[in-house]
């Protein structure tokens, strides 16, 4: 009940973008239709009724989260000329080796000479140094444009991009931009937004290049370190998501903080407590994107469970943890990297024992010594089910080196988090400790570095296929679930290493 529930909220959220309606007389006729359905014994129409109705709420949730582009909008002075706004910065800025995208809440604006009270977001690209952070207030003169359009169907499209962030606007290399006294946004986070940068310091100064810069990248979710040529390697190679903060994270957070409960003995609710805290405060840590929301909602959940003693079914952990985030921001559904986390989680969660099963059925899969192999080939498999279509509607990229790839280099992303952990704790507490005690996070880092250029190398480790239109995509996935579905009302017998047929 509660997956249909959360997948009808989330339609109504994607029927509202495509056909924008009164959202008012959405809700109502919603509702109408739901008590009427609900008043009938029947459990068929009640279903129909609670479902209409949950689309109905998702509809309303993104009417309301979408911003009024009003006279007072910073959105009405694209193309107005040379201007100066006044602002703070909303994020941590997004820093590469070209520059820094900085979101600016704009505060007020002096066009043609007159300063008027100003509203919304503006992206503004600025050189890479001086650095600036979260909180800090800013004058910027430049002149505002619209973000680009997609050229044609099928080509990413920025501006829907970047306005399902709320921002509508773009000023690109402005003629000067002017700290100011004082400081916005919210305290603990600049505190803990600082802390993160202290700690990718420390990482800096531990550790040779490109260990590094891949150590930043897993422990605190930082890309903006690692040079192109390294990011290229991973991207060829499909491992890109070993250098991101994932759900993988958060289960070895959870882990942790359960052995370290159980030590100091702690019932069950103060270990949910401590372990709620601890997760979101390593979500904002590690720049709170979507995917690691997603992993940090559905890591809650399971705490949850636990402590209430109740069972975590993962699909409703998936989508309830889709239903907080949603509720939170219902434009979270168009962020790519969410939309690839959450496929993965449904692709584990839907075809790996299946792939389990039929790997253990066939030589050398089937060999005790061949456990650690087969373990990465199944999540490296069923991952790609649902996520490879979608990256390559979306960047057209195809790793042919991707399964070999994950098998070598996945098993070794837990030991590259923990000792990396270990030198980034000594190199706080004293900096030639965690310098001394990166020796030990240097291998596996380098075995990773190492292992995606090898495997990228050739030219064939990834091609570029031919653009594809939507329909097809969408056709890939109703396809896929029917036939999940079907074989899942089905089943089937499993068979032996050896070729016997097993019930």
């Amino acid at each position: 009940m509660l997956i249909h529930l959360a997948i009808a909220w989330m339609l109504g959220i994607v029927g509202a973008h495509l056909a924008p309606l009164p959202h008012v007389s959405v809700g109502v006729a919603g509702a109408g239709l739901a008590l009427a359905a609900a008043a009938r014994r029947a459990p068929g129409p009640r279903l129909a009724g609670l479902l209409l109705l949950c689309a109905a709420l998702g509809a309303l949730r993104y009417g309301a989260s979408l911003p009024t582009l009003g006279p007072a909008s910073v959105a009405a002075l694209a193309g107005a000329g040379e201007l100066t706004l006044v602002g703070s910065v909303a994020s941590e800025p997004r820093r590469s080796e070209d520059g820094q995208r900085v979101v600016l809440r704009v505060e007020a604006a002096q066009p043609g000479g007159t300063v008027r009270p100003t509203e919304g977001l503006a992206l503004i690209v600025v050189p890479p140094y001086p650095s600036y952070r979260y909180g800090d207030r800013l004058a910027v003169v430049g002149a505002l444009e619209r973000p680009r359009e997609a050229e044609r169907p099928g080509d990413f499209d920025y501006r829907a991009y970047l306005a399902h962030r709320g921002i509508f606007v773009i000023m690109r290399e402005p003629e000067r931009v002017a700290r100011l006294e004082g400081q916005a946004g919210l305290a603990p986070l600049a505190t803990l937004l600082r802390f993160r940068e202290h700690c990718r310091a420390v990482l800096l100064r531990s550790l040779p290049e490109p260990q590094a810069a891949l150590a930043v990248g897993v422990l605190l979710g930082i890309q903006s370190s690692i040079p192109e040529e390294v990011y290229r390697t991973f991207s060829s190679t499909g491992t890109s998501h070993i250098l991101v903060v994932s759900g993988w994270n958060f289960t070895i957070v959870a882990g942790v903080l359960g052995a370290l409960a159980g030590r100091l003995h702690l019932g069950r609710w103060h270990t949910f407590a401590l372990a709620l805290g601890v997760m979101w405060v390593y979500a904002l840590f590690t720049g709170a994107s979507a995917a690691v929301l997603r992993a940090a909602a559905m890591a809650s959940l399971a705490a949850l469970a636990r402590a209430a003693e109740r069972g975590s079914e993962p699909w409703r952990l998936l989508l309830g943890a889709c239903w907080l985030i949603t509720l939170a921001d219902p434009h979270t559904l168009w962020d790519p990297g969410f939309q690839l986390s959450a496929l993965a989680t449904a692709s584990l969660f839907a075809f790996a024992g299946p792939l389990e099963r039929w790997l253990g059925q066939r030589r050398p899969f089937c060999w005790p010594a061949m456990a650690p192999v087969t373990e990465a080939l199944t999540a490296t498999l069923a991952a790609q089910v649902l996520t490879l279509p979608l990256i390559l509607y979306q960047f057209g990229n195809l790793s042919l080196v991707a399964p070999l790839a994950n098998v070598l280099l996945v098993p070794v992303v837990p030991y590259s988090m923990l000792f990396g952990t270990v030198a980034l704790l000594g190199g706080l507490i004293w900096l030639p400790l965690g310098q001394w005690l990166a020796v030990g996070a240097w291998l596996p880092l380098t075995w990773l570095a190492e292992g995606a250029r090898l495997l990228a190398a050739p030219r064939w480790a990834a091609v570029q296929v031919p653009i594809f239109p939507l329909w097809m995509l969408l056709a890939f996935y109703a396809t896929v679930a029917l036939a999940w579905w079907a074989r899942r009302s089905g089943g089937s017998p499993g068979v032996a290493c050896g070729g016997a047929q097993t019930d």
